[in-house]
């Protein structure tokens, strides 16, 4: 079974030396949302005052780049509203 890594900058780059076992890329990208939202639940509020995305590179046993995840969140510093866009509605 080919092993995926999965490196996390979330202002401090942790590197996964050890990589996991998965069937192929599919399970690595399933793997790599099950383990972003751990880290997120972890973080609790730290994750909400960060002030830059988080970013997960995942690779594969030869170090080649597979995919990035790319997570964070963004508080409006004031009153803010929420208008959906319409497909059929240009943006403004």
């Amino acid at each position: 079974m080919p092993i995926y890594h999965f490196h996390v900058d979330n202002g401090e780059f942790i590197p996964d030396a050890n990589g996991v076992e998965l069937l192929d890329l599919a399970a690595a990208q399933i793997e790599a949302v099950r383990a972003a939202g751990e880290m997120i639940n972890e973080a609790k509020q730290s994750f909400w005052n960060h002030q830059t995305p988080w970013i997960m590179h995942v690779t594969d046993g030869e170090s080649r780049l597979l995919f990035t995840l790319q997570f964070g969140a963004k508080i409006p510093s004031g009153d803010a509203i929420y208008v959906p866009r319409s497909e059929n509605r240009p943006a403004t």
